[in-house]
């Protein structure tokens, strides 16, 4: 039932972080009558925020953990009223339009000062509930990762699991407000959806318990529950069945020193409390990507579920800046130093700025340019799903025989190949859109492989006590601020220079992020 809960976190608050923030963009274009450069003013405060914000309230809801849920619930209502806000602003801007059509011709001049005027207070509004809504909502994607690995506790191997539902919810949300968007030829659908969804997640969120038990009996009999469901019987994850049998074989040796007959004593209850004893340990000690690792080298196929807490999990680790523990230590100023490290950082913060241009501005350049219906811009979402969950699912396999610098090189060039041959397609075309969607492909090829090769290459440059601050680095260079400068820079771009200059400009960004790359990967800056 717990591992239920889970699933159901993550599948909501994906969909209301979806439905709003995939289409936002139109919303401001065609409702607010933004400008380009106001979009990604407005679209680079939440990634900016959300960097801030994360570390802060996993650290609240850590330090009160009996309200964890309830703290969870409370944001998101706050962050969901500053979205429907948005959506009054909207209706009071397209009141105000229709009024404007019924004026004299002979007040045109003073009716453009105030329409003026009025943009920028509704910008600064818009701003505003913005602002909002990146503090209190997005910080919950933190939040249901923090919550999820207590639920799990010693089975937090299991995250991946969990959280491969919210890349589910993503792809599906976004074609679903898509396909109503189309149907109802109305933009507001991406609001009710969103309302929808913050009430679903406000609903699971008040279900969530992760309050330790302070009583000794109730906490022994919790780890024995917990034990005995450690592995489930058809599980695909046989980690923790390699445990059992070294567990077994330990018990065996012992048995045959203590007792001359041979005798076992390893009963059920002994056993489970033996492997919860040596798996919590485990956990505490080592992180849950090394845990991953192990798994799927102890297998011979290839793990979904694994592969994901090999990746995702680095999320949960930005959440964690602010965590008091002795195991976890900021990186050293000698590291930090390191050709190989200042490089790779700088590739992580342009990676991260080119794709925010791709992600932000593309519904954009579909209903602008190429004149895309939302029904088939949502198809985006499920298509890049899939890509991107193939590509983490053999990240792995794909490191081990290319090697990290192939991977990451290759990452750039089918981005830059993407945005070239988004300055190639005409519009009202059926054949431009096909491409159109053909092309989400390479963004789930690039992102998935750069971004899981860029996890393991950021633990095999620090040593296991500053992992964890180096890949909350590592997220809030390419997820906070390198998308909250690409969503600037690209609607400066865009807004000057045109959408076919902006992906051009990207491109370059791209191939100036593999000569950084190549620079610091010269065998004279080797370790």
């Amino acid at each position: 039932m717990l591992y239920l809960l889970c699933k159901f976190l993550y599948i909501t608050v994906f969909a209301l972080l979806s439905s709003a923030q995939s289409y936002l963009p139109l919303y401001y274009r065609d409702v607010l009558k933004f400008s380009s450069d106001q979009i990604g003013f407005t679209v680079a405060i939440a990634p900016c925020v959300q960097s801030i914000a994360c570390p802060i309230w996993t650290y609240v809801a850590d330090k009160r953990p009996k309200f964890h849920g309830v703290t969870m619930a409370a944001t998101s209502l706050i962050g969901g009223i500053a979205v429907m806000g948005i959506m009054g602003i909207g209706h009071y801007v397209q009141a105000n339009n229709q009024k404007e059509e019924t004026t004299s011709v002979l007040s045109i001049a003073t009716s453009s000062n105030s329409s003026n005027n009025d943009n920028n207070d509704v910008m600064l509004l818009v701003c505003a509930f913005a602002l909002a809504f990146a503090f209190f909502t997005l910080p919950n994607t933190s939040m249901v990762d923090s919550a999820v690995m207590k639920i799990l506790g010693p089975n937090k191997i299991l995250y991946g699991q969990q959280r491969l539902w919210g890349s589910i919810s993503t792809g599906l949300t976004i074609l679903i407000v898509g396909i109503l968007i189309s149907a109802t030829d109305n933009l507001d659908s991406l609001f009710w959806v969103f309302a929808a969804s913050t009430l679903c997640f406000m609903v699971c969120a008040t279900f969530v318990n992760v309050q330790q038990p302070t009583n000794s009996y109730s906490s022994v009999h919790r780890d024995e529950e917990e034990a005995s469901r450690l592995v489930p019987p058809n599980s695909d994850t046989t980690y923790y069945v390699d445990l059992r049998k070294e567990l077994s074989q330990q018990d065996v040796e012992t048995d045959e020193e203590d007792n001359e007959d041979g005798a076992s004593y390893l009963t059920a209850p002994h056993y489970n409390q033996r492997l919860l004893k040596l798996t919590t340990t485990t956990s505490m000690a080592r992180t849950l990507r090394e845990e991953a690792n192990d798994a799927l080298d102890s297998i011979s196929g290839v793990n979904l579920g694994l592969a994901v807490s090999r990746v995702m999990s680095v999320e949960h680790s930005m959440s964690g800046i602010l965590e008091d523990s002795a195991s976890v230590q900021a990186p050293s100023r000698a590291m930090l130093k390191s050709p190989r490290v200042v490089t790779f950082l700088i590739t992580t913060l342009l990676f991260g700025l080119v794709l925010s241009v791709l992600i932000n501005f593309l519904f954009l350049f579909f209903s602008q340019s190429l004149h895309m219906p939302a029904s088939w811009m949502g198809w985006t979402g499920p298509i890049g799903a899939v890509t991107e969950l193939l590509c983490f699912c053999f990240s792995k396999q794909m490191t081990e025989r290319w090697g990290v610098t192939n991977l990451i090189i290759g990452a750039h060039v089918v981005t830059i190949i993407r945005c070239i041959a988004y300055t190639m397609l005409v519009p009202d075309s059926v054949f431009s859109h096909f491409v159109g969607l053909f092309l989400q492909t390479l963004h789930g090829i690039g992102f998935a492989i750069f971004w899981a090769t860029a996890v393991s290459e950021m633990d095999s440059l620090f040593p296991p006590e500053q992992r964890a601050m180096a890949q909350g680095i590592l997220g809030g260079l390419n997820q906070g601020l390198g998308m909250g400068l690409g969503a600037l820079f690209g609607g400066y771009i865009d807004a000057y220079f045109g959408t076919v200059w902006m992906f051009r400009s990207a491109a370059v960004l791209c191939a100036l992020s593999i000569v950084i790359f190549c620079i610091g990967r010269h065998p004279r800056f080797a370790d």
